[in-house]
C-alpha cells in the first residue's frame, strides 16, 4: 500500500446521504475512516477518475452509473447489472462488485426458513433490492413470485397465494417516519413460515409486527446492512469477518438505536430513573406526560378531570404514536399507557420496554385524580399483569432513581 493510499478515505457515494448507520458500522468492524461523498451527476465523472478516496460503497442513483468508469467487474456484480462496492486495486484500476447479495443471503440464513422448491412472495420485486432479494432465493431454490401495485400478483389479491412459506418485503413501506405502517396484511397467508423486511429503522416494522402477532418468525434488515459492510470491509482489507462478529455488531447496534421505554405503577419513578440514565448515557430524556402537557396546553391532572379519562387516553396515544418511532431516546411513560391495547405496538415497534418495579407502599400518590379515584391496590389489580405482560425487563426499584438507573443499565445487554 503506497503512502497517499493508506491516508485516503472509504466512504459512500450517493447523491443525498442522510443519517446513516454506516460509520458506525465500518468503525466497528474495521476502525475505518468513513466519509459520506455526496455528489451530483455533473461530478460523478470527477469523482470516478479522481484519487480523493480508497474505495467506496455506492448508492442510489449511482449504482448502475459508475459502471462505465470501473475497470473490471466480479461475476456477481456483472450478473446483478449494478455495483455497490468499489474497491482501487494496487495498480491504481477499480474494480466493481456488490455485496448485497451476501447481505440479503445472511437474512434467509439467519431467518432460518428453509425456501428451496417453496413459494416466495417479493413485495418490490423489479426494484434494486428486490431484484436482489429475488436473485439470492432463486439461486437457493425457491419459486419467486413478484409482488406489486401493477403484478399479476399485487396487494389487492395476495391473499390468493395461502400456500406462500416466505413473504419479503423490498419496498420502504414501513419505513420511518411512516411507522408501524405496513404494505400488506398476512390476513389469508396461513402457510407463511417466515417475514423478512428489509427496512431497519424502526426496528420491528409494522409488517414484523403483525407476523409476531400471529407466530410467525421474522426479521428486519439490519443484518444485512452489516452483512453487506462486512463483505465490502473484507474486498477492502483482505480480512474476512466471522459471521458471529456480524451477528454481535448487529445486535448490539439495534439495541444502541432502540429507545430504553419505562413502564410502571403510577409515582413509581419513571421520570427520575429516565433523567439518570440519559445523565448516564448521553440519550435525550423525554416524559410523555410532560409532552402531552405542552400538546394540551395544561396539567394532565386539569384535563383529565375537565374532559374525561378516555379523552385523555387518546391524546396520550397520539402522543406516544408522535414520540415512539424516534431513536436513542429515554422514553418515561404514564402509568396507564397500558390500558390501551394499540400503545403496545407503538412501544414495541422500537423500544427495549422496561418494568420499574415498586412496593405499592411507596408508591406517590400526589396530584394523580385516577389514582385518587380508584385507589393503589384496584389500580395494580387491574394494571400489575399487563405491565409484565409488555415488559422485556423487570426491575426493581433501588433507594434512589441513581441506583435504579445503575442496576437497569446493568441488566439490558450491551450497545455499541
Amino acid at each position: 500500500m503506497t503512502d497517499t493510499a493508506a491516508t485516503r478515505p472509504y466512504g459512500v457515494l450517493g447523491r443525498v446521504l442522510g443519517h446513516s448507520y454506516t460509520p458506525t458500522i465500518y468503525k466497528e468492524l474495521a476502525g475505518l475512516e468513513y466519509v459520506r461523498f455526496e455528489r451530483e451527476p455533473e461530478d460523478l465523472e470527477a469523482f470516478m477518475t479522481g484519487d480523493e478516496w480508497e474505495g467506496t460503497n455506492v448508492t442510489i442513483p449511482y449504482k448502475r452509473a459508475v459502471m462505465e468508469y470501473l475497470d473490471e467487474l466480479s461475476p456477481l456484480a456483472e450478473r446483478m447489472g449494478n455495483v455497490n462496492t468499489i474497491t482501487r486495486l494496487p495498480d491504481g484500476r477499480l474494480h466493481g462488485d456488490n455485496t448485497d447479495y451476501f447481505g440479503f443471503q445472511c437474512l434467509v440464513e439467519e431467518l432460518g426458513v428453509e425456501v428451496a422448491g417453496k413459494k416466495a412472495l417479493v413485495l418490490g420485486a423489479t426494484g434494486g433490492a428486490g431484484t436482489t432479494a429475488s436473485m439470492v432465493l432463486g439461486d437457493m431454490g425457491a419459486i419467486v413470485v413478484p409482488v406489486g401495485r401493477t403484478s399479476e400478483v399485487n396487494y389487492d389479491n395476495i391473499a390468493q397465494q395461502s400456500d406462500a412459506s416466505l413473504l419479503v418485503n423490498c419496498t420502504p413501506a414501513g419505513m420511518f417516519p411512516h411507522c408501524p405502517d405496513a404494505p400488506c396484511t398476512l390476513e389469508g397467508l396461513d402457510a407463511l413460515e417466515g417475514v423478512i423486511d428489509i427496512v431497519y429503522n424502526p426496528a420491528r416494522t409494522g409488517l414484523m409486527l403483525e407476523a409476531e402477532r400471529r407466530g410467525i418468525p421474522c426479521i428486519g434488515g439490519l443484518l444485512m446492512l452489516v452483512a453487506q459492510a462486512a463483505q465490502a470491509v473484507e474486498r477492502y482489507t483482505g480480512k474476512a469477518t466471522p459471521r458471529e462478529r456480524i451477528l454481535d455488531v448487529t445486535e448490539r447496534l439495534s439495541r444502541r438505536e432502540q429507545n430504553i421505554a419505562l413502564i410502571g405503577m403510577p409515582g413509581s419513578g419513571k421520570t427520575r430513573v429516565g433523567e439518570q440514565i440519559a445523565q448516564l448515557t448521553g440519550r435525550e430524556h423525554i416524559d410523555l406526560d410532560r409532552a402531552l402537557e405542552e400538546r394540551l396546553g395544561m396539567p394532565c391532572a386539569d384535563f383529565i378531570i375537565k374532559c374525561g379519562e378516555a379523552a385523555f387516553r387518546e391524546q396520550e396515544t397520539a402522543a406516544l404514536a408522535d414520540i415512539s418511532k424516534r431513536s436513542g431516546l429515554v422514553l418515561s411513560t404514564g402509568g396507564g399507557v397500558v390500558t390501551r391495547d394499540e400503545n403496545y405496538p407503538l412501544l414495541h415497534q422500537n423500544s427495549q420496554i422496561v418494568m420499574l418495579n415498586r412496593k405499592l407502599d411507596e408508591l406517590a400518590h400526589k396530584g394523580r385524580p385516577i389514582t385518587a379515584r380508584d385507589g393503589i391496590d384496584k389500580l395494580a389489580e387491574q394494571r400489575m399483569p399487563r405491565y409484565r405482560a409488555w415488559a422485556d425487563y423487570i426491575i426493581d426499584s433501588r433507594d434512589c432513581a441513581a441506583n435504579t438507573a445503575h442496576a437497569l443499565l446493568d441488566t439490558l445487554p450491551p450497545a455499541l
